[in-house]
């Protein structure tokens, strides 16, 4: 199978998203130490389209500057609730990312200073906290991969590695979205 699956090169994926109608607003939700802010810098810096941070926005209806953004074309949009606040917008993919504890307990001691235990526990509390806002927020369930077109191990595939993956995936539901397939 792997024979037969074709690597897009990075400046189609671009060339797709910036002709006239292939706008992409892109929403990635993730676990505490995913590396979802930065997975979505990158691959905003990648596609040459802005990154916006939604947690400001998080609770009740989508925010004009939020709107805004994803009506002016291609974006980025990562954090708490952004796949529910952009609903319905044209072009939506949303992506979540998740990971082993382990390796996200490890990124987080690595960039926090934390014990490994430590990290564990911040990661566990960071989790549930929110779950339990999306649910307040939302009505629905955070994490649940049905809610996501694409859920991702990040800490398997590492930074670059996901930002490599989530470029092939928009370009390939770009160029179905040229040839009708949706």
């Amino acid at each position: 199978y792997l024979s037969d699956i074709k690597v897009i090169p990075l400046h189609c994926v671009c060339q797709k998203i910036h002709k006239g109608g292939d706008d992409v607003v892109v929403t990635i939700g993730h676990k505490y130490g995913c590396g979802g802010r930065e997975i979505a810098r990158q691959l905003a810096r990648r596609l040459n389209v802005p990154c916006r941070d939604a947690d400001p926005f998080a609770g009740g209806e989508c925010p004009e500057p939020l709107k805004n953004l994803a009506a002016r074309g291609s974006c980025v949009v990562t954090g708490f609730c952004a796949d529910h606040l952009l609903a319905g917008t044209e072009g939506l993919i949303r992506v979540f990312l998740h990971g082993a504890p382990d390796r996200r307990a490890e990124r987080i001691a690595r960039q926090s200073g934390l014990t490994m235990e430590e990290a564990r526990r911040e990661a566990l509390s960071r989790d549930r906290e929110w779950a339990r806002r999306y649910g307040v927020y939302t009505g629905g369930k955070w994490a649940e991969a049905s809610r996501y077109d694409l859920t991702v191990d990040s800490t398997a595939l590492g930074v670059a590695g996901t930002v490599e993956l989530l470029s092939q995936f928009i370009a390939l539901k770009v160029m179905r979205r040229r040839g009708g397939e949706g």
